[in-house]
């Protein structure tokens, strides 16, 4: 007996495990040694866990110092935490507060391919719990638990690791919970106290790791900052001193908006009136909200940012001019950084000093050409000046020009000079009832009928909408072309007395009738109501022919018989319509003074009828 009751001894005090039933059938003949000896070796049971689990946290310790990543230091704690605490599953959840969510980040024991990708919604089970409370929380059987709410994807995933007991501490620091740290067991298991203080100091570790990774991030976040920060700066500063050196070189805005847009990486197209300066598809100024933000940014002088389409960002180019131009940023794959957008400005700035050097050589440049343009058009002492001088500005002089007038209401006159005056190869001045543009035809063909029309089409199209009504005469040199301008005018005021106020009109069509009349389209037109309108409301009223049988008799020298044949009808219908006009005109149609008047007032009105298909042509 003494022999085994020393073995038992040495085996107590050499930490090896002593069977409690053992102690008692050596030590059967005294019950209060045998109980006290059992008490000693489970103490010495409890001391040899507690000292292996000091090791465990002191080698935790450790790590923190000499493990710099992160996520294997995680998994470190959660191994070691699985080792000591002897349970089926361990594993950590980091939370997210944004979200209010955990999702698993390190774990030990798992079966399940689902686990490490779980994560657990707001307000469920143990792990939100101790979230909200900041202490541990636990479980002796999750399967059977009703205090805390459930869901069926995560019972899903813990039914598959067959979880049962369920114990859950918190990491905290500073107040701010980073996650809970989780050991788990496949049977139903009341967690003893010294678990929980365990888990709880392993959770304690694996909060200071997650804090200082974030601490760490936050610094190389910073650092990275500072670093494109001076990288920006060190940007914006190259390109102004660029577009500085441009301005000083005497490159035009197209050279800055270039610049730009290859140090931004993205388009950069610069807009004037709406118009388009620079190669786009389509007028962007289309779009209401673009042209808004135009508006904004003109006023405020900030660029302004377009949350969606195609443009990220407008800024205006704000300049002493009346000219409104602005410079359109498209969007790219990122944003433009607040570095970016001030550096856009102050392109912008950049740009406007080049259009005001620019707009004033073309001020000067629009003085000088009408000048030139008021100098040919007032007469014969100022006119061979004017041509001396078009000359040596390189007009072809002796070529074919066009004469072409634009009539307008005087308030709109200054917007149609600032805008025609945009083409340097016309020579544009003002009228008393409107805009004079003489426009030069390059081709060697006699500038006549279809190359009058085209030009002066060219023209009203430029004045752009309202131009109203166009009259033009072709000319073989500038000098005959400023030589047919009084007449052109003359034949503006006829036609506008004819009705004719809109579309492109050779004058030519009206220039017989404007000498008769002195130009004054008033007279003609009563004098050919007077004669034809009775005619005419019948032939609108009975869809007749009374005016083109009138029309045809003239021209094959009152001959009833050459009408008929002309016109493709019989001989008494053209004596039955010869009686209908006879009833309807004031005055006989055989005596040759009756005769002279109503032919006149048919060609007229024939020629008004041509001028008016040309202009709706």
């Amino acid at each position: 007996m003494a022999s085994e009751l020393a073995r038992i001894i040495r085996s107590v005090v050499d930490g090896t495990t002593v069977d409690p039933e053992e102690i008692r059938v050596v030590l059967a003949g005294d019950g209060e040694a045998a109980i006290a000896l059992t008490d000693l070796a489970l103490r010495v049971d409890a001391l040899r866990q507690r000292s292996a689990e000091l090791r465990g946290v002191m080698s935790s310790t450790r790590d923190l110092l000499a493990i710099p990543d992160a996520d294997l230091m995680l998994q470190r704690i959660v191994d070691r935490a699985h080792e000591l605490m002897k349970v089926d599953v361990t594993y950590l959840s980091v939370y997210e507060p944004v979200r209010d969510e955990l999702y698993v980040r390190a774990a030990t024991g798992t079966i399940s391919p689902r686990f490490f990708g779980m994560v657990v919604p707001a307000g469920v089970g143990v792990a939100s719990l101790a979230v909200r409370t900041q202490h541990p929380q636990w479980v002796e059987d999750y399967s059977t638990h009703t205090a805390v709410p459930h869901d069926p994807t995560i019972d899903e995933v813990v039914g598959e690791e067959q979880l049962r007991g369920l114990l859950g501490a918190p990491l905290v620091v500073k107040g701010k919970v980073l996650g809970v740290l989780f050991a788990a067991t496949r049977s139903p298991h009341a967690f003893r106290l010294d678990e929980i203080a365990l888990l709880s100091a392993f959770a304690a570790h694996a909060a200071l790791v997650l804090h200082l990774a974030q601490l760490l991030r936050q610094a190389t976040d910073a650092t990275a900052e500072a670093a494109s920060r001076q990288r920006e700066a060190e940007w914006a500063a190259s390109l102004h001193g660029e577009l500085t050196q441009l301005v000083v070189d005497g490159h035009d805005s197209e050279a800055v908006v270039g610049a730009l847009t290859e140090a931004l990486g993205r388009d950069v197209t610069l807009v004037s009136d709406g118009g388009v300066l620079r190669s786009v598809e389509n007028d962007p100024f289309a779009d209401p909200i673009l042209r808004a933000a135009a508006a904004e940014a003109a006023v405020s002088g900030r660029s302004v940012v377009i949350p969606t389409g195609g443009i990220e960002l407008v800024v205006s180019i704000i300049a002493a001019t009346s000219r409104s131009e602005s410079m359109l940023i498209a969007r790219g794959e990122h944003p433009l950084t607040p570095v970016e957008r001030r550096t856009v400005e102050r392109s912008a700035l950049t740009a406007a000093l080049v259009m005001l050097r620019r707009n004033a050589l073309a001020d000067a440049e629009e003085w000088v050409r009408g000048e030139v343009a008021t100098e040919v058009l007032e007469g014969s002492a100022n006119r061979v000046t004017g041509l001396r001088r078009a000359a040596a500005r390189g007009y072809p002089v002796d070529r074919s020009w066009v004469m072409v007038a634009l009539p307008c209401d005087p308030d709109e006159r200054p917007r149609l000079l600032a805008r025609l005056r945009i083409r340097t190869d016309w020579l544009v001045a003002t009228a008393p009832l409107g805009v004079t543009v003489l426009a030069p035809r390059l081709t060697v063909r006699e500038a006549e009928g279809t190359e009058a029309l085209a030009t002066a089409r060219e023209v009203g199209d430029f004045a752009g909408p309202g131009s109203g009504l166009v009259v033009a005469s072709g000319r073989a040199s500038l000098e005959e072309a400023a030589v047919a301008a009084p007449a052109v005018w003359q034949t503006v005021q006829l036609a506008r007395g004819l009705g004719l106020n809109s579309g492109v009109i050779d004058a030519a069509t009206l220039a017989p009738y404007s000498l008769l009349f002195e130009g004054d389209g008033g007279r003609i037109a009563a004098f050919v109501d007077s004669m034809l309108a009775p005619v005419i409301a019948w032939d609108s009223t009975h869809g007749s022919a009374l005016l083109d049988t009138l029309a045809v008799l003239f021209d094959e020298r009152w001959s009833l018989a050459s009408a008929a044949r002309t016109l493709h009808v019989h001989l008494n219908t053209v004596k039955q319509r010869m009686q209908r006009l006879r009833a309807l005109l004031d005055e006989d149609p055989d005596r040759p003074e009756a005769r002279f008047r109503l032919e006149l007032a048919v060609r007229i009105e024939r020629a008004r009828q041509v001028a008016r298909q040309a202009s709706e042509s």
